[in-house]
């Protein structure tokens, strides 16, 4: 039966949430149909005028408590675009909702206990009813997914086998974060304290269920390294931690198409000689004192009244359109040859205007792309529910995503 809507923008009030009602408005306009949903009627029809969103744009109410709200909702659509966090919090109850009414939804989470959760929870029901439930649709973690993808296909093609060693490198970043982003991280390093919980964010294949001995020890950079690869100093990325199971995820849900000697990290680039050695370990210090500051409940509290930025608010307009990203991801044999290459780039804050688009542009090819898209449901990756097809988009969007040897 054919629902009213295709997608949802459930969170439209929003930081990040605006930003993607924005981008649905101005790029596709008529051309779907679509409405936004939150819990409060006032603030909805706010966002509507404020960005002139068409009469035929509905405001739907409910709330991440309320089961049967949820379930009301998700009935009306096809495709489920939450930006509502910290996830861990607030995001179980839809993700249960859309799975009870097959309603395929679409997140932006960088939250390791929330997507466990979920995968625990909702995995084998929702492949049963033949939805399919992504996380991690946003910086956080389609250009590491996603680019992992094509570089293997490519190294599949060309060299009849895909790489085993893989290396995304951040070659250049631009960006801020919102209260929402903060929020949620405060949520992760609270959790951290449990030691179920701190055993969820170090094991590397926790999201994955078919482990068996002779897996590889994975290895998350954790200070500065010289890189051959690309002959530069290189320091740790912050989210190469979760980015890194999702990976890791899709590789077992498409039968070890990576292989089961697969490795994959991340670093970010920081220049040669020298100063990159330098400016290595100084990144790599000032990312252990923030951890650590952060975890400090007084120290926490004082950056969070004094630094960083209020719950709602974020990076302006301009600032989002003065940020950018630029990603090289590097595979090779345990030889050393072989070498396959994806470079992805895009002219936006990383984390709001590039994830906008990477969310929104996510729920459009789940609604829209299905009968191209991989039949394969439950709680997965991007890789493994949109394959190719993603990247297709993005390039029409505006991304610059090419692969090479």
């Amino acid at each position: 039966m054919e629902r009213d809507f295709q997608i949802i923008v459930w969170g439209a009030t929003g930081f990040t949430g605006q930003i993607v009602a924005e981008y649905l408005h101005n790029h596709y306009g008529n051309d779907i149909k679509w409405a936004i949903a939150g819990r409060s009627m006032e603030k909805l029809q706010s966002v509507k005028n404020r960005l002139q969103l068409n009469d035929s744009v509905e405001c739907l109410i409910g709330d991440s408590i309320d089961e049967e709200s949820l379930k009301a909702i998700t009935l009306r659509t096809d495709v489920i675009i939450s930006t509502v966090g910290p996830y861990a919090l607030y995001g179980k109850g839809l993700v249960g909702a859309c799975v009870q009414t097959k309603t395929d939804y679409s997140d932006l989470t960088g939250e390791i206990p929330f997507v466990k959760d979920s995968v625990d929870s909702f995995h084998e029901k929702a492949k049963t009813n033949e939805v399919k439930i992504v996380h991690s649709c946003g910086y956080d973690s389609i250009p590491s997914d996603i680019g992992c993808l094509l570089l293997q296909e490519r190294a599949i093609e060309t060299y009849g086998q895909p790489a085993s060693n893989v290396k995304l490198f951040i070659l250049g970043l631009k960006g801020k974060f919102s209260g929402g982003t903060l929020t949620s991280m405060i949520n992760l390093m609270k959790e951290a304290k449990n030691p179920e919980k701190r055993k969820i964010q170090t094991n590397p294949y926790i999201l994955c269920k078919d482990v068996i001995a002779g897996m590889p020890i994975q290895r998350i950079q954790s200070f500065a390294w010289y890189d051959p690869r690309i002959e530069k100093w290189t320091a740790p990325f912050i989210m190469a931690r979760f980015n890194t199971r999702i990976v890791f995820r899709s590789n077992e849900l498409m039968e070890y198409k990576y292989g089961r000697n697969f490795l994959y990290d991340e670093g970010f680039v920081v220049g040669r000689g020298m100063k990159g050695k330098f400016l290595g370990g100084i990144l790599t210090i000032g990312i252990g004192i923030m951890i650590l500051l952060m975890s400090i409940s007084v120290t926490r509290w004082i950056l969070v009244k004094t630094v960083f930025p209020k719950s709602g608010e974020g990076p302006s307009k301009a600032e989002r359109k003065s940020g950018y990203f630029k990603m090289l991801l590097i595979g090779e044999n345990e030889d050393g040859e072989n070498r396959s290459k994806v470079f992805i780039s895009d002219t936006n804050d990383p984390g709001y205007g590039s994830t906008a688009i990477m969310l929104a542009e996510s729920a459009l090819c789940l609604a829209l792309d299905q009968h191209v898209l991989p039949k394969q449901y439950g709680v997965i990756t991007p890789a493994v529910a949109m394959g190719t097809k993603i990247a297709d988009r993005l390039k029409k969007a505006g991304f610059d995503i090419s692969v090479s040897d």
